[in-house]
């Protein structure tokens, strides 16, 4: 511990001192707060059309952040080669993935925490203006739906963070992005684009059935998910039901982390460091 809080907390530093994460956090704040122009022709579905679009803005604004974070903390290690310089040091390559990881987490996760707190504040101005207006009547300004949205947020960035973490140690910071955009929107739209009919048993069954074991499922931390929870008449955070699901999605998220970190630690011990 003595060796791998240090490198949490000097990944953090490295992190926050860069000028894109200031810019992804204030333009995910300002597009959050902009919502409110697109929602004078909703019609009662103001906090949804806010909500929607302060999630999506928070999800891509983490993605971004994670893989330009690990592009920094590893790829330019390497092309810089104080990677090695690390490493002689009594630093283990497990201790190094790990530290720069978590670093690459927690920054990440402060930055959502803070457009998080915008688009409360947005959904609690928006509730307090309907209350003025007589339209509805609510006891609390907390939307939970959003508080939801938000941490399967940080689940999504959670397991793409590895992910971006084991291209970074072959890819630049342009093809690292590409490829992390594109398994996102892959994972989200997988089940569309090819569906898994369990019936039949042929070639085409088994390879897309060991492309659902492959990629994250992402589909269930989306939007659509999202509202799905929300329209249904079980949401309750005090019901078996939603927490069931949440708590099925965060095993999975974090399982599917581990295994990815393990990847990226046993592809790092037999990577040379020139």
């Amino acid at each position: 511990m003595k060796i791998f809080i240090p490198l949490v907390i000097n990944s953090i530093k490295e992190i926050v001192r860069q000028p894109f994460y200031y810019v992804i956090l204030i333009s995910g704040c300002f597009i959050t707060l902009m919502s409110f122009t697109f929602t004078f022709f909703a019609f009662g579905e103001e906090a949804r059309m806010i909500r929607d679009m302060g999630i999506s803005t928070i999800t891509i604004s983490g993605l971004l952040t994670g893989c330009l974070s690990s592009s920094i903390l590893i790829a330019n290690e390497f092309e810089r080669q104080t990677a090695l310089a690390v490493l002689c040091k009594p630093i283990s390559r497990i201790h190094f993935i790990l530290g720069k990881y978590f670093g690459i987490f927690a920054a990440t996760t402060a930055l959502i925490f803070c457009q998080g707190l915008i688009l409360e504040i947005a959904l609690a101005i928006n509730k307090y203006a309907n209350i003025s207006n007589d339209i509805t009547f609510t006891l609390s300004l907390v939307d939970y739906y959003c508080l939801l949205g938000i941490y399967f947020s940080l689940l999504q960035i959670l397991i793409l963070t590895a992910i971006s973490l084991v291209l970074s140690m072959y890819l630049n910071t342009a093809a690292n992005l590409i490829v992390c955009f594109v398994v996102f929107i892959f994972c989200h739209t997988f089940s569309y684009i090819l569906p898994f009919n369990g019936l039949s048993l042929n070639f085409m069954n088994i390879i897309i059935s060991i492309c659902y074991i492959i990629l994250p499922n992402l589909q269930n931390l989306n939007m659509v998910a999202i509202s799905d929870i929300a329209n249904s008449s079980a949401f309750s955070f005090l019901e078996g039901t939603i927490l069931t699901y949440i708590v099925y999605n965060s095993i999975y998220c974090i399982i599917y982390s581990i295994v990815i970190i393990w990847l990226a630690v046993f592809l790092f011990k037999r990577k040379e460091i020139v």
